[in-house]
């Protein structure tokens, strides 16, 4: 047996029930999901978060830097002013005033970090652009001081320094690019553009909210939907259970799994599980059926002839001064019963060997037989056994032996040879004086032999054909046990036969006789093997 299949069969001792917390599984099919749906929207929503994150300050420092260098190539500044540093009034610079949302901010410096023009810078009177106080000059001192000191990128040939760098200023963010312009027209400067984050800050945050709102939703939808999902799929599930306990409460083997029939549900592998538990249980069913006519029919089998041997046994007892011709018909009646309730013995244990063959030949097939068997020799033994009761024309039917051919199966010859010795004898049972029985044995295309008993005796009724193979079945009268039979030969043939993966089929018509064909896969014979 494989592993799986090991595993999936539990011994006795852990098939007990454990105690522990009920957890519905569809609960915890819903569960999984939405822990696994919340893995996958925070690895997500981080991502986008970064990226657009990302892409917002790459903007806003390309808006910086490109303002920067439209300073730096531009003609805004005038010698004049250039070249006077430290001037009292600095010039203003066209553009947008304030470094609030959509404002860029303009600061350029002398080398000794004097303020020489801005966009936001202090006018007559002391007033500030945009702002309720001066910004600082520079923004940012220690980027103009790196930039002086060459530290940052190299972007072309006219500006040697430039850095990015992050400060608070009237409790705005504000991200400052720092250009030094080494351009000898008219003086080297220092460039420092600013804008205030506070809008890039709030587009984020209101994307933080989005996507938590969003991922939020899911979720719930998730759950909901799992869990009804789950729900839905784990009903089939729950009926199985509910059907197994009320059988195992009730020992009825005839309730079933209720199946749902809609036009809707398509099968899915649950509803074929369903399907399969109401077949097992079918032939559960069946076979506890079975028994139970089995046990009833074996021992209303054992208890005639026991009956029969107490009342003789008591006869003798309480009447010892019986007659002589008495006392010898009871010891006979006596001895009678006592060997049909050992033939009865016999053949219940031939059977319930058979059974456990079956069963054993189901786990493991072809794992009992790789003898090979001459069936043609099977044959011809159990002609000669039965031949010279042909020799008696007045009392039994006349046995030919017909077509033959050399044929080789696997298997156990005893068996085999109990199957013929079983069908022949019926046939003689069953055939009157004036009758034929005739035995032959042919081979087959796909490798099959055929052993044909034919009789032409009293033949089985159409109705009864399909049972005759049942334990301890007897279709009429003529079928009794005053013939000697115990109604257990038929099933024990059927058996061997299906051991042997062969079959066995009857054509009969009362009054006209009966066909037996027992069909068995051959093997090949080796040339030179066969005589």
């Amino acid at each position: 047996m494989s592993t799986l299949s090991q595993r999936a069969i539990a011994p006795r001792e852990h098939s007990r029930t454990r105690p522990g917390l009920y957890i519905p599984l569809h609960l915890r099919l819903a569960c999984f999901y939405t822990l696994l749906l919340i893995g996958i929207f925070a690895f997500f929503g981080i991502y986008v978060y970064q990226q657009a994150r990302q892409q917002a300050y790459q903007e806003l420092d390309n808006a910086l830097s490109t303002r920067a260098a439209s300073i730096q190539l531009g003609k805004d500044l005038s010698p004049s002013y250039m070249s006077s540093e430290g001037t009292k009034y600095p010039l203003l610079l066209p553009g947008d005033n304030g470094i609030g949302i959509g404002g860029i901010s303009i600061e350029i410096l002398s080398t000794k970090l004097q303020l020489l023009a801005t966009t936001t810078g202090a006018l007559d009177g002391g007033t500030t652009i945009g702002h309720q106080s001066a910004p600082p000059a520079p923004w940012d001192e220690k980027a103009a001081q790196a930039a002086l000191r060459g530290h940052g990128c190299h972007e072309s040939a006219v500006a040697s320094a430039c850095l990015f760098s992050t400060i608070a200023y009237n409790g705005q963010t504000v991200r400052i690019y720092t250009l030094r312009n080494d351009n000898p027209y008219p003086t080297p400067h220092i460039i420092q553009t600013a804008r205030s984050t506070d809008d890039v800050e709030q587009s984020l945050a209101h994307l933080r909210q989005l996507i938590l709102e969003v991922s939020l939703l899911a979720l719930l939808l998730a759950l909901l939907g799992g869990w009804l999902i789950a729900r839905g799929v784990l009903s089939a599930v729950h009926r199985l259970t509910l059907a197994a306990q009320t059988i195992s409460t009730s020992s009825d083997f005839s309730k079933r799994v209720y199946l749902p029939n809609s036009f809707w549900r398509a099968r899915d592998e649950l509803s074929i599980l369903s399907e399969t538990f109401n077949q097992m249980l079918t032939n559960l069913e069946e076979a506890y059926l079975r028994q139970q006519r089995f046990v009833a029919d074996a021992s209303h089998e054992l208890r005639a002839p026991i009956t029969s041997i107490r009342c003789n046994l008591d006869l003798l007892n309480k009447a010892p001064d019986l007659p002589g011709e008495e006392i010898s018909a009871a010891l006979t009646d006596t001895q009678a019963e006592a060997e049909r309730l050992g033939r009865l013995v016999n053949d219940l244990l031939t059977l319930a060997r058979a059974d456990s063959t079956q069963q054993l030949l189901r786990e493991a097939p072809h794992a009992l037989y790789h003898t090979r068997i001459d069936l043609d020799s099977l044959l011809l033994d159990t002609f000669r056994l039965f031949r010279h009761r042909s020799e008696q024309a007045s009392i039994y039917p006349r046995l030919l032996l017909q077509h033959t051919e050399p044929v080789q199966i696997y298997g156990d010859a005893d068996q085999l040879k109990q199957v013929l010795v079983a069908l022949v004898d019926n046939a003689f049972k069953y055939t009157p004086p004036n009758g034929t029985i005739t035995l032959s044995l042919r081979s087959h295309e796909h490798r099959q032999a055929c052993i044909v008993i034919s009789d032409t005796g009293i033949g089985i009724p159409a109705e009864d054909l399909s049972h005759i193979f049942e334990r301890f079945y007897r279709a009429d009268p003529a079928r009794s046990r005053d013939r000697g039979g115990s109604g257990l030969g038929l099933a024990i043939v059927k058996r061997i036969v299906e051991n042997h993966r062969g079959n066995i089929q009857v054509e009969s018509t009362p009054g006209a006789g009966s066909n037996f064909t027992l069909c068995f896969p051959s093997v090949p014979i080796a040339p030179g093997e066969q005589a």
